[in-house]
């Protein structure tokens, strides 16, 4: 009886499949989340600048603090929204709905991360074989941090996917030897993770291994494969981002940006001490990835440096270097580890598939068929409990963000209950009342405008807050205290007329107060 056979890639694929219809069922979901209104803070960055784009015909998006390669690519997809708009729907394209540029965004990353679960597959399969490739996917499949990314419109799903075709590159180097077109597909896709996310620069590690393995024992180190690889990272990155040496003093200017800000810290989103290390360690370890599959993993790298070095530095090298250097800065986004995750899910199917491989062989029961259903039922058991509880993390997750929001039921009442000409300010995470009526006049003051810009306040009828924004302050009391009591001042001082209060049932989002001014 035999549930697996490398020999015959009918039913690792006819699993992967099951694995890819899984993926995607848990993640589509999601694309709902905050509907009919766009809620993520990040997302407008990527979709406000590619509408600018297609609308005006200016391809530069003056921004780089986002590499710009997910923007064209939304652009493109903006633009097959309004042709599908103009082809059957009779919409032109300022009748179509903003939040169905969202969706379509969305969908998009969630293909992204389908196929990377795909990538780790093959990459585990080149490696090891059908089985481990398996087992990667399936840990991949079921990693909260990897499906609370993948149907978000923000960039580290494309850095995984990315980051992912590079190494696997750098296996086929290893495996097949010194071909040039595997050198310059990985300079390629390192290039385009770059322009997906300027920390992907790390991706070229697994490059830099497979071919020193592969020319250590010649004089043939720095050869045309090596330097072609590495010439057409830049030109890869250049063609997808022109504008960085257009623009080259504000592309400067934004990158020394976010390297004081990452160094500085982000209030709510910050360690107590110059690092993060401990805070992303924990991260995995608890939520992001799982206990039981984070210690495969290591133990999957332990066993697999003293087998074979060289796999072990070729899968660890890039999420290593990657810890390191996004946690030697203050800021603290789980996030940023999310490319990390096809890799330690590639250890731990390594692992799994050694240990399944090994009680197959070695476990002392009289018959071959009473250990192979032993070793298989156990084999469920222990996969289904190492991702049980990051799955129902996820699903939990999913179900709360795509309830009813906060933000939509409240605008509603606002454009219904209060007086027409009110001038109205709100913070950040409250509804967008200025872009869905016209009855106010209404203004975005910003994040955090009690502590930022109290002036900004003077003069307006009602101001509206979320938790989103003032509660990163009054849940740390003593590390905020002059930014809790400008919070808890106001709230004393300004009469509360409405509060919508999530309650994870009926209703998601933030906690929404509307004050009237005094």
């Amino acid at each position: 009886m035999k549930v697996f056979s490398v020999r015959n890639d009918v039913v690792p694929l006819s699993l992967l499949f099951l694995l890819v219809c899984v993926a995607f069922s848990i993640r589509f979901k999601g694309i709902w989340f905050g509907y009919p209104l766009p809620v993520h803070p990040d997302e407008p960055v990527l979709v406000d600048i590619a509408l600018r784009m297609i609308s005006t015909g200016d391809l530069s998006p003056h921004f780089f603090r986002y590499p710009t390669l997910n923007i064209y690519l939304q652009a493109i997809i903006f633009q097959a929204v309004q042709l599908f708009g103009s082809l059957f729907l009779d919409k032109s394209p300022a009748e179509i709905p903003v939040i169905w540029y969202y969706l379509a965004g969305r969908t998009f990353n969630v293909f992204l991360s389908i196929v990377t679960i795909v990538i780790t597959y093959q990459i585990g399969k080149r490696l090891f074989s059908s089985l481990a490739g398996l087992f990667a996917a399936f840990f991949l499949t079921f990693s909260y941090l990897h499906i609370a990314n993948s149907f978000l419109l923000t960039i580290d799903t494309s850095v995984a996917f990315w980051t992912s075709l590079v190494t696997l590159m750098a296996v086929l180097i290893f495996t097949d030897g010194k071909q040039t077109k595997y050198y310059l597909l990985g300079g390629i896709f390192v290039g385009l993770a770059i322009n997906s996310k300027y920390t992907a620069f790390l991706s070229v590690a697994p490059l830099l291994i497979t071919h020193y393995m592969r020319s250590r024992d010649t004089e043939e180190l720095i050869d045309k494969n090596i330097l072609l690889c590495l010439a057409v990272i830049p030109v890869a990155f250049l063609v997808t981002s022109p504008y960085v040496l257009l623009e080259f003093n504000r592309f400067m200017a934004d990158l020394i940006y976010e390297a004081r800000h990452y160094a500085a810290g982000h209030v709510g989103a910050e360690s107590q001490t110059a690092t993060s290390y401990f805070l992303y360690g924990k991260y995995l370890f608890t939520k992001g990835y799982g206990v039981i599959p984070i210690i495969f993993s290591g133990l999957g790298l332990i066993w697999l440096f003293r087998r074979d070095p060289w796999k072990a530095a070729v899968i660890a090298a890039f999420p290593l270097l990657l810890y390191l250097f996004v946690g030697r800065y203050r800021v603290f986004f789980p996030r940023n580890l999310v490319a990390t995750l096809p890799f330690l899910s590639l250890l731990s199917g390594a692992f799994v598939c050694f240990t399944y491989k090994a009680a197959m062989e070695k476990l002392p029961l009289p018959s071959k068929a009473g250990r192979t259903i032993v070793v298989n039922i156990v084999l469920v058991m222990v996969l289904s409990g190492s991702v049980w509880q990051q799955t129902g993390f996820a699903v939990d997750h999913i179900e709360k963000i795509t309830l009813p929001d906060t933000r939509w039921v409240s605008l509603k009442w606002v454009e219904k209950n209060l007086p027409p000409g009110s001038r109205i300010g709100r913070e950040h995470y409250t509804p967008p009342i200025e872009k869905y009526t016209g009855k106010f006049d209404a203004v975005y003051l910003g994040f955090i405008v009690l502590v930022e810009s109290p002036h900004a306040v003077r003069g307006l009828d009602y101001l509206i807050l979320s938790s989103g924004d003032y509660g990163r302050y009054l849940w740390q009391k003593d590390r905020y205290p002059e930014e809790f009591r400008a919070y808890i001042d106001f709230f004393e001082n300004n009469e509360l007329i409405k509060e919508f209060i999530p309650d994870d049932e009926n209703l998601g989002g933030p906690r929404i107060s509307i004050y009237k001014m005094r």
